[in-house]
């Protein structure tokens, strides 16, 4: 074989060399790919399975019979029912913090990134305790809630004590953020959460309920000092501390709540961290002894809108604090001292009045006169004595449906015993929950 056609084998060769690495090359990339894709579909389908349990998971019945979905909702109001004729029967004769004064501890610690909780747990508790924030002012109108928060060993403030929603909900959607040192690091400390909790609530008003509510994730705490020292200083200043925990229970937390009369609770899933977070919401029980009864002097401040200057009128004055720029928004007068304040309800930062709305008092009064219990009418023969006609009786006074015939179906009458109206159980719950007002009496009324 002669120079030149020895070089062309060499040449062939070599390419057939090249493209046989190429080809090896191009097959090992698609395959890793084909790995990743296939690990992604497999976490996917995992995901989707999850969802499909959750989603089919059974329930059964004091009996041990499978309930199918409109069961399930049935079974579901019916103890909403049974917990509002529990807690409604000495509803009449139990003395209520109707002005509570409640800090709020949050566990950003690294337990807190945990994800037995879909999508983590701070996503979860994030947005329970937005819908938290919303449902305690709509029930305690004239109360004031203030946040903070323990990680990395240590215990920051969040937000002060104030009776805006929007300002809580505001700062709880930063949770997670390293940028505002909200980021989830390091342990919990109980006691540091504890002293500054005491040190927020030792200026409130003798006539103000005292409490704390603490939502834990970790199992841990790491203290500077001796934790049952400062649980008898929380006692002392007869402030309450409820928690509620996830994972499991934990013993010196079980034993802060025992000594200052809160509640303990471990929530399993996130509808029971809803649910334990609700019974929270209502006014409690309150002794004599703790917040003494006494007259509260109030002022209805009147509403001022900017300036087209951006300050107040002649002779307002504008605190200059904190709230420097209370001046160019909207802004309530003290009817006291003149000054200014951001929001409602609140103390004046010049006089010390209590400042609330109207509103805000006629909201505060459906827990001093609850909507009656309806009673429930027994299916039988006997004709049931009612001013309405039979027709009418079938359908709801409060959605206007047919009884027995809804999706879920709540087969059970309930009837009014001032305005003989029925309803369903589903316009029960929501009437007794949610409006505090029956329809029926408020028709005959007007």
């Amino acid at each position: 074989m002669d120079l030149p056609s020895r070089a062309g084998s060499l040449s062939a060769a070599v390419g057939r060399t090249a493209t046989g690495a190429t080809t090896s090359g191009r097959s090992s990339a698609e395959a890793a790919a084909g790995i990743v894709t296939a690990a992604r579909a497999s976490e996917g389908l995992d995901a989707n399975a999850m969802n499909t349990m959750d989603a089919l998971c059974l329930e059964e019945d004091e009996f041990g019979n499978l309930l199918v979905a409109g069961q399930r909702r049935e079974l579901r109001l019916r103890e909403r029912r049974d917990h509002l004729l529990t807690h409604a029967s000495t509803a009449k004769r139990i003395r209520r913090g109707m002005i509570r004064f409640v800090q709020v501890v949050v566990d950003l610690s690294r337990a807190t990134l945990m994800t037995d909780l879909r999508p983590s747990r701070l996503k979860v508790v994030s947005e329970e305790l937005q819908r938290f924030v919303r449902l305690f002012f709509d029930s305690n109108p004239l109360s004031q809630l203030a946040l903070c928060c323990t990680r990395d060993g240590v215990a920051r403030v969040i937000t002060e004590l104030s009776g805006s929603p929007a300002k809580h909900i505001e700062q709880l959607k930063r949770l997670g953020t390293r940028k505002f040192l909200l980021d989830c690091c390091g342990d919990a400390s109980v006691q540091n959460a504890l002293e500054l909790s005491v040190k927020q609530l030792r200026d409130v008003p003798p006539y103000g309920h005292r409490e704390v509510l603490m939502l834990m994730t970790s199992l841990t705490t790491c203290d500077p000092g001796d934790v049952f020292e400062t649980i008898g200083q929380c006692a002392k200043s007869r402030i309450h501390c409820s928690v509620v925990g996830l994972g499991a229970e934990v013993f010196i937390l079980r034993e802060l709540s025992k000594k200052t009369k809160g509640k303990y609770a471990v929530a399993t899933n996130e509808m029971h961290l809803r649910q334990t977070l609700e019974e929270y919401a209502p006014p409690p029980p309150s002794l004599a002894k703790e917040t003494p009864s006494s007259l509260v002097q109030m002022g209805f401040p009147n509403f001022t809108a900017a300036s087209d200057g951006g300050g107040g009128g002649e002779g307002d004055l504008c605190f200059v604090g904190l709230e420097s720029e209370v001046g160019r928004g909207r802004s309530f007068t003290c009817p006291r001292c003149k000054s200014r304040v951001k929001d409602l309800p609140q103390a004046c930062h010049v006089c010390g009045l209590q400042l609330a709305s109207s509103a805000h008092l006629a909201r505060s009064y459906h827990h001093l006169f609850p909507v009656p219990l309806f009673n429930e009418v027994q299916e039988s023969g006997v004709p049931v004595k009612t001013e309405i006609s039979t027709e009418a009786a079938a359908l709801c006074s409060g959605c206007g449906r047919e009884i027995g015939a809804s999706e879920g179906g709540d087969n059970m009458t309930l009837e009014c015993p001032k305005c003989r109206q029925r309803f369903c159980i589903t316009c029960d719950v929501f009437i007794h929950e949610q409006l505090h007002n029956c329809p029926g009496c408020e028709e005959l009324s007007t």
